[in-house]
């Protein structure tokens, strides 16, 4: 299998979970396709085979045992977003070990920092609406930083690991994994580059403001 086989069919049973959390009364999210697939695959474009094939056993993993992980990912934010709520919902997530809670502190720990540091760089194209850090939650937002811990729980120890020591050995090599992602995304959506990207929708923004 080429890794561009095994992107299609991750991101191919991710959809599945994604337009079925909610059962019927999806969000309009929930429904395009094409925006899930361009932005998903922006982080998968960057992951080495080895990481996507530990990610894709945690996909059909949880799919035997009746699992959807979409789902477990955002009940792991509710519990800063909706504390209540999580604590209704929490019986439906599988336990979570210490060295699993370990690994993803870790990886967000540098995921935080380069994200920081983008949204220096390029804060049109980085602006998402979601404050960073948790504790700048809000009136309902969610933040990068519950996001991303609320995803990375859902996956297996092992994928973490791997996903760890990439992210690692690019920073070591000179190379942000959340600017490789950004660029990914942006390039998906039909960009040259985040620089591009920036400049492009800037004065998209500036011709709204001044209509």
């Amino acid at each position: 299998m080429t890794k561009e086989e095994r992107i299609l069919e991750i991101l191919g049973k991710e959809w599945e979970m994604f337009h079925n959390v909610n059962g019927e009364e999806r969000a309009s999210c929930q429904n395009n396709k094409a925006m899930f697939v361009a932005m998903r695959r922006g982080q998968y474009d960057i992951w080495s085979e080895e990481v996507l094939a530990s990610y894709e056993k945690d996909l059909d993993r949880a799919r035997d045992e009746g699992r959807n992980i979409a789902r477990e990912k955002y009940i792991n934010m509710m519990k800063s977003t909706d504390p209540e709520g999580y604590e209704i919902a929490k019986r439906e997530l599988p336990e979570y070990s210490e060295e699993k809670t370990r690994i993803t502190n870790e990886i967000w720990k540098i995921l935080g920092r380069q994200t920081a540091e983008m949204r220096e760089k390029y804060p049109v194209v980085s602006s998402t609406g979601r404050p960073l850090y948790a504790k700048d939650e809000a009136n309902g937002a969610t933040s990068v930083e519950t996001y991303q811990k609320g995803e990375l729980l859902t996956y297996s120890e092992e994928t973490l690991e791997l996903l760890l020591k990439e992210i690692q050995d690019m920073e070591a090599n000179g190379e942000a994994f959340a600017f490789a992602v950004q660029e990914n995304s942006v390039k998906n959506l039909g960009y040259a580059s985040l620089d591009e990207a920036e400049k492009s929708m800037k004065e998209i923004l500036l011709r709204r403001m001044q209509q």
